[in-house]
């Protein structure tokens, strides 16, 4: 099988494998199907990936160009990493709010979109499948559960309040009854939606929840053994997480340490730095109090927090030209997260537009109680989740041209969050914050993804429990209360993930200052960019691969 038989049998294999998600990309070979947790099904699709890895690392290297070398290197590693997700079970159905069963058709069913009325309604016939995709979910919750595989109390408490909110909130609204259909000027397909929202999927999503509270919840992980070391299987569990995430020969306590370092000795000297120029502080303490204190530093409204937005972007925007070759074609639109989600989700999420182009990239902005949200913090993650962040990476990995398709909507986090991160403080060098008060949100950030660091490492590795990494969190940053237990439990139920942004960053970093001794006065930053971006995202290995490359074109 050539490379390019063996891409394109891999995305038919994914799609297949993530029906909703496909249908979000554009998609609709599978609108009308839902994910199954039956080992029968589960146990092909890991023959099927694990198949597709062996036939990549079997194809000979020589004569490769550089972007066949990146689609052979991702198959691997994509492939790879499906196939051991399965065989552990962790990750096929996890009860979280942000990835779990039910996100999976809340979240990514207000995101469809179809071209005509017979793609509409496949979709009702996947609607009609949600009681038996719920039922087979809960099935798998309860195997793991009696294989020691017991989910963290915290975020199983999290996505028990989602699903009553969503149970219990007005029709209109509803995710399942966002579709704009072409031709439906009756109504009639909007009517027959409704009808099963009320009597088939709002009914199941609430039998879903009993049955967590009756079968999960009682065995659930206590906030003081939140991490996988406490879980059987965990530790291992946990290595192959962390593998994924960074793709480094690293070690948890290694990436411990790191983040200590960041948070406890470099961001704690920019606190101080920084603070004097917007404060006239003079100890991190200090700045905190004041990054509390002062009401004028929280929004007041969610169009207050839309604006606020827009006008960052539309700034960054203009700053550019000086700094990449490469830009996306497609624009960058800003949305509230939906009301029923919001609680439960991080400040901000990037969506990339799907392979139809029937949407733009789409920059999901957590509104929910304004009134509690520090607004130094929000410039620096507006960069970060659009411009020059996650908006040119993944809108200009959506445009390539020339590759298979599975590469368009790859996501290797540490490559893409640590761009994502790494853009955070390149838009200072961009001159994009508005004041050292907002600079401070940059420090902020970066203390974050510090953190993570210690607090990831600290819960799954050294058994931290909940209180210690809230507590520690809350030691060297500011962020407020609201926003550190979103955070904490979130990095309970998606352990790992959150390692991606801080040790990406650094692979970034590392490789800029590399290309700036090897090329001196030739280093040109607009190119070195775009060797971040324009060729899709990759592992931090085949990142490192294609920038030597680049140097040795120059030089």
């Amino acid at each position: 099988m050539t490379l390019t038989d063996l891409a394109e049998r891999f995305w038919r294999t994914r799609n297949e494998f993530s029906p909703t998600i496909a249908t979000v990309l554009g998609v609709h070979d599978h609108d009308d199907q839902l994910r199954r947790y039956d080992d029968e099904w589960l146990g092909g699709f890991q023959t099927r990936f694990s198949d597709i890895a062996a036939q990549a690392r079997a194809l000979a290297t020589d004569g490769l160009t550089t972007q066949e070398r990146i689609t052979r290197e991702l198959l691997i590693y994509e492939a790879s990493t499906y196939a051991s997700e399965i065989r552990t079970r962790y990750l096929v159905a996890p009860i979280d709010p942000f990835i779990g069963p039910h996100t999976r058709i809340l979240s990514d069913t207000r995101q469809n979109t179809v071209a005509d009325r017979s793609q509409a309604d496949l979709l009702l016939r996947r609607y009609e499948r949600v009681p038996e995709y719920l039922e087979g979910a809960l099935a798998f919750h309860r195997e793991n559960v009696a294989r020691g595989m017991t989910p963290a109390r915290a975020p199983v408490e999290r996505v028990l309040s989602q699903l009553d909110a969503y149970v219990g909130s007005p029709l209109d609204g509803d995710p399942f009854l966002a579709l704009k259909v072409p031709g439906d000027e009756t109504g009639e397909w909007l009517a027959r939606a409704e009808k099963l929202v009320t009597d088939v999927i709002r009914p199941a999503l609430a039998a879903y929840a009993e049955g967590i509270r009756t079968h999960v919840m009682p065995g659930a992980r206590g906030d003081d053994r939140c991490g996988l070391v406490w879980m059987e299987g965990g530790e291992e569990i946990y290595a192959a997480l962390l593998r994924k995430f960074t793709q480094l020969d690293i070690t948890a306590r290694q990436i411990h340490d790191i983040g200590q370092e960041w948070a406890t000795e470099i961001n704690a000297a920019e606190w101080v730095e920084i603070g004097r120029e917007a404060f006239g502080a003079s100890s991190k303490e200090e700045v905190f109090e004041r990054l509390h204190g002062d009401p004028s530093l929280k929004f007041r409204s969610e169009e207050e927090m839309l604006d606020h937005a827009r006008g960052a972007i539309e700034r960054a925007w203009n700053a550019v030209d000086d700094w990449f070759g490469a830009r996306p074609a497609t624009p960058c639109t800003v949305v509230p997260v939906p009301p029923a989600q919001a609680p439960a989700m991080p400040p901000a999420y990037y969506l990339m537009p799907p392979l139809d182009g029937s949407r733009p990239g789409t920059y999901f902005l957590n509104t929910y109680k304004p009134e509690e949200r520090d607004r130094y913090e929000y410039e620096s993650i507006h960069f970060h989740e659009a411009i020059p962040g996650h908006h040119f990476d993944r809108s200009l990995a959506a445009e390539l041209e020339g590759i298979p398709s599975f590469r368009r909507y790859t996501q290797v986090f540490a490559h893409t969050e640590g761009w994502g991160l790494y853009s955070e403080r390149l838009a200072d060098e961009m001159g994009l914050y508005s004041s050292a008060v907002d600079r401070l949100g940059m420090v902020s950030a970066d203390a974050w993804r510090a953190v993570r660091l210690v607090t990831d490492t600290g819960m799954h590795a050294l058994g931290w429990s909940r209180q210690q990494a809230i507590d520690y969190f809350q030691q060297w940053t500011p962020i407020g209360q609201l926003t550190v237990e979103q955070e904490i439990d979130r990095y309970i139920g998606m352990a790992g993930q959150a390692v991606s942004y801080k040790m990406g960053q650094l692979e970034i970093m590392r490789l800029r200052r590399h290309a700036e001794s090897e090329l001196g006065d030739r280093f040109d930053i607009k190119g070195f960019h775009d060797q971040m971006l324009v060729h899709g995202a990759m592992p931090l290995p085949m990142l490192s691969v294609t920038v030597e490359e680049w140097i040795g074109t120059l030089r």
